[in-house]
């Protein structure tokens, strides 16, 4: 049977998975980057544990897609295209942006695939978008036409950012004294995460992500108003991008970061940020919010796209 080799390749993790066209992601296996080379030694590690021999790719990548070469924007792998359908044997190899292929996705997921967000209810025909902090911020839409969907890719995580409110004036001051301009992705990622925190607390011991997320489950105050700064400038940021979408049909949080705050993910204090967009507030309060909880959507994404670009391939080979 013909298989598609599926890949989400982050900055810190790359996930694979093989499908048969039209089908879901199955075999599915993580691999830290830490421990691999480059692409090449990480999609020879997994067809080595899994024992699959797929006929094409499509590939999801953390960075811009334009053309055959590849640079990943926050780890510093290179690649062609041509040269890893040369070495794997691919027929065809197509490669989409990370949350080019996670907006993809957004046509097919279901409610057990979603956490509601504040106000629920199904979404119209209009653009929806996602965004989702990692190791760097993704975004991209879903946009209509006809009867089908179109996929935008962006690079809307590198947009200037800064203070909307009092309390984050000084946050976002001590974040300007680092080196280079404050961005979105700067605060709403994972090392974002990490740089709140040490501006709220600038004479404590720094931590990662994960080590604020643990204590602040236990009740530790700073690291709890780290994560409630957090996910306000998440909720005030989504409100952005679905003002610059009109995304009417909704908008999607994905992202290892979100999705591992689990209860100390405020919808509440999501919700009032997003919604606090004067003069749109009516428009925003509108428009549904979900928090995406199914496993690996990038994978389900380059599954939708695999059905498009292979499956479309091989139709018209077999006319």
């Amino acid at each position: 049977m013909t298989s598609v080799l599926l890949a989400d390749i982050g900055g810190s993790t790359s996930r694979f998975a093989v499908c048969a066209p039209g089908g879901r992601p199955d075999h599915i296996l993580r691999i830290d980057n830490e421990t691999v080379s480059g692409l090449e030694a990480a999609i020879r590690r997994y067809l080595g544990e899994t024992n699959q021999s797929p006929q094409s790719a499509v590939l999801a990548v953390a960075g811009p897609v334009s053309g055959g070469e590849i640079k990943l924007t926050n780890r510093d792998w290179r690649f062609d295209l041509d040269q890893v359908a040369s070495r794997f044997g691919f027929s065809q190899i197509h490669a989409v942006n990370d949350f080019e292929a996670v907006a993809h996705a957004l046509a097919i997921l279901e409610a057990r695939d979603l956490r509601p967000l504040g106000r629920t209810g199904t979404p119209d025909q209009g653009p929806r978008a996602v965004l989702g902090p990692g190791t760097g911020l993704g975004v991209a839409a879903l946009l209509p036409k006809g009867d089908e969907w179109i996929a935008l890719a962006s690079e809307g995580g590198h947009v200037s950012f800064g203070p909307a409110a009092a309390d984050e004036r000084v946050v976002f001051e001590r974040l300007a004294n680092g080196a280079g301009p404050v961005t979105a992705e700067t605060v709403i990622s994972g090392p974002g995460l990490e740089r709140i925190y040490r501006a709220i607390n600038p004479f404590g011991i720094p931590l990662e992500a994960r080590t604020i997320v643990a204590q602040a489950r236990t009740g530790a105050a700073e690291q709890r108003a780290a994560i409630d700064l957090f996910v306000r400038l998440l909720g005030r940021f989504a409100g952005d991008i679905a003002l610059a979408f009109k995304a009417t049909g909704g908008v999607y949080i994905a992202g290892g970061v979100a999705l591992k705050l689990g209860p100390l993910f405020n919808a509440a204090t999501f919700r009032a940020a997003f919604e606090n967009h004067p003069p749109y507030r009516d428009l925003l309060a509108a428009i549904p919010t979900w928090l995406i909880t199914c496993n690996e959507p990038g994978l389900v994404g380059c599954a939708a796209v695999a059905e498009r670009v292979v499956g479309a391939q091989r139709i018209r080979a077999a006319g």
